[in-house]
């Protein structure tokens, strides 16, 4: 008599197979765990980015308006375009550009030139520029943090 022989799944690879889809799960959990983290360190450092501009555009906006309240102010004193110029020279001697710093980085740099309006409610500046600039170069953060208790 011949025997048999029994080629099926035997009960240590059901065990195997449970031990190595555990064995995943962990894995994808802890990749999980690691992108969550990443993404939340990227979104604060955003949203700190955001406001610091906000604010500083508050700044400069409240700038503007004070200018244009005082370049109205001596259009009215003025009797000509010339006249004008020259008081706004006096008035701010020699540049009409500010700077916003948001951060050690980075500064907001606004600059006008002023203009004669045809009237007392015309543009009494034009804006030209508006822009954020880098103050340093920002030092880079090279390091690979794979496995921090944080």
């Amino acid at each position: 008599m011949t025997k048999k022989k029994n080629y099926g799944i035997s009960t240590g690879t059901s065990s195997l197979l449970v031990i190595i889809v555990i064995l995943s799960l962990i894995c994808f959990a802890g990749l999980s765990i690691v992108s969550a983290n990443a993404d939340y360190k990227l979104s604060c450092k955003l949203a700190e980015r955001t406001t610091a501009y906000y604010e500083v555009s508050s700044k400069a906006q409240a700038q503007l308006l004070t200018l244009h309240n005082e370049f109205s102010l001596i259009y009215q004193e003025s009797a000509d375009k010339a006249a004008y110029l020259d008081k706004i020279k006096e008035s701010y001697a020699d540049s009409l550009t500010f700077t916003y710093p948001m951060n050690e980085n980075q500064a907001l740099v606004v600059s006008v030139t002023p203009l004669y309006p045809e009237d007392a409610s015309g543009p009494f500046w034009e804006t030209d520029r508006y822009q954020i600039t880098t103050l340093k170069e920002p030092e880079l953060d090279n390091s690979l943090p794979v496995l921090l208790g944080n």
